[in-house]
Formats: C-alpha cells, structure tokens, sequence
C-alpha cells in the first residue's frame, strides 16, 4: 500500500466518523434545545452547522487527493510504501471501523445505563427519584438523550456486527472515486 493509499483511507475514515458525529449526536442532541425556545436564529445556527459538516464530509470524501497535496502528507518518508505486513486495505479499515464504533460505544454507554437505572428507579419507587436524582430524569431533553445515546449504542452495534460489509462498501467507494 502506497503512503498515498493510506492517507487517502484515513481521511474518509475520518470523514466518516464526522458524519457519523453530526447525525447521530449534533443535530440531536442541539435540536433538543430547540424544545425551549422555538426561534429562527437557532434553528438557522443548528442547521447551518449541520449542514457545514455535511458538506465537509462530502468534501474530505471526494477530493481527499487535495488534502493530501495540500497538507503535503505523503512527503518525507524514507519509502514510498507502507508495509503492514498481511494486513490490507480491507483489514486496515476494519481496524479503523472498529475504533470509531467502538468510541461510540464507549462514549455513549455510561449515559444510557445511568438514564436506564434512573427511568427504572422512577418507575418502580414508591417516592420517586430523591432530590439528587430528580434533574436526571425530569425533563423532556432527558428522554431525547435517553433516546440518543441508545441510537449512538445500536449504531455502534450495528457497526461492529457488520463490519465486513461496511468495509468492503467504502473500499468500493474509494475504488469509484479514485
């Protein structure tokens, strides 16, 4: 695999992860705060932020070459190849799938298991949430989170249990696009 190869997989690994970031935790998670107050400048600010990343993925995944050149990434390496030994492109990226889906894992677990013990313990206690836990789990932006990290755990899974296939769909990508 060329320098060039490897680089070019990283940026649209990255770009991945980018949109995988705004979909499923950005626009989420800052439309929440829309529940508040319903005005015009936050929801231009929200989406005209949604859609800058969008166009920054599609950006890093279609002219990754011009990142390359501009930032001068392939340049001062004492070899033109990268040898990884028997790993391939395929397997490189399947290592990188199963970073970004394991953060998001990682990332959004703890949240769901505490929103699950609380949602439990609301449900099933005679007096409630205690004062401490109350602003847990109290307000509507609180069930959306619920419902966001779940949303960040599934996608996580799904990643991982799919990781073949995803792989080999955006070496296909890169292939089409190169």
């Amino acid at each position: 695999m060329t320098k060039r190869d490897f680089f070019r997989i990283i940026i649209r690994l990255f770009a991945l992860y980018l949109l995988l970031l705004t979909v499923f935790n950005f626009i989420p998670t800052n439309v929440s705060y829309l529940t508040y107050e319903l005005a015009i400048w936050p929801i231009l600010i929200i989406f005209g932020s949604a859609a800058f990343m969008i166009l920054l993925f599609i950006f890093l995944l279609q002219k990754s070459d011009t990142v390359i050149d501009v930032l001068k990434l392939d340049k001062g390496f004492d070899d033109e190849r990268i040898e990884f030994g028997n790993l391939g492109s395929l397997e490189i990226v399947k290592i990188a799938l199963i970073f970004i889906a394991g953060f998001m894992v990682l990332d959004h677990l703890p949240e769901f298991l505490h929103y699950c013990y609380l949602g439990f313990k609301k449900e099933i206690s005679s007096s409630g949430l205690s004062p401490f836990e109350a602003p847990g789990l109290s307000e509507y932006y609180d069930y959306f989170r619920w419902f966001v990290s779940g949303v960040n755990l599934l996608v996580g899974y799904l990643l991982l249990s799919n990781l073949g296939r995803v792989a080999r769909y955006l070496l296909k990508l890169s292939t089409k696009q190169s």
